[in-house]
């Protein structure tokens, strides 16, 4: 694997502002994919990344952002998605977690809906 392995390619990173996205996009731009990160504050990303303001939980910031990349580029031919939160443990609408994730009202779900299978 070399430097120029995704010589050519156009990718779009969600998440890509932090974490595991950045990582990501970090790793397909130092092998020479032309990357957009699509994240919620995706300010001052460094260069070679191309910075592209997009919620992904709400389709329509998502499809505008992916289309607008799109014709940055010229196309695209790589997705990583590395959007969303981490959390160790099991996050059910009960636990304070839920709140602390801005999940919004905790829905009325039967437990065996969010538990893990194999757990008590």
């Amino acid at each position: 694997m070399g430097a120029s392995e995704f010589a050519g390619l156009m990718a779009v990173v969600t998440g890509g502002a932090s974490g595991v996205g950045l990582a990501t996009a970090r790793l397909l731009a130092a092998r020479g994919a032309c990357v957009a990160c699509l994240d919620l504050r995706p300010d001052a990303m460094p260069a070679p990344l191309v910075d592209t303001p997009a919620d992904a939980a709400d389709d329509v910031t998502v499809r505008a952002a992916v289309e607008e990349a799109a014709r940055w580029f010229g196309g695209l031919g790589i997705l990583a998605s590395s959007a969303g939160i981490g959390a160790q443990g099991i996050i059910s609408p009960s636990s304070a977690a839920w709140a602390d994730y801005g999940f919004g009202p905790a829905p009325d779900l039967p437990r065996e809906t969010v538990r893990r299978k194999n757990q008590p």
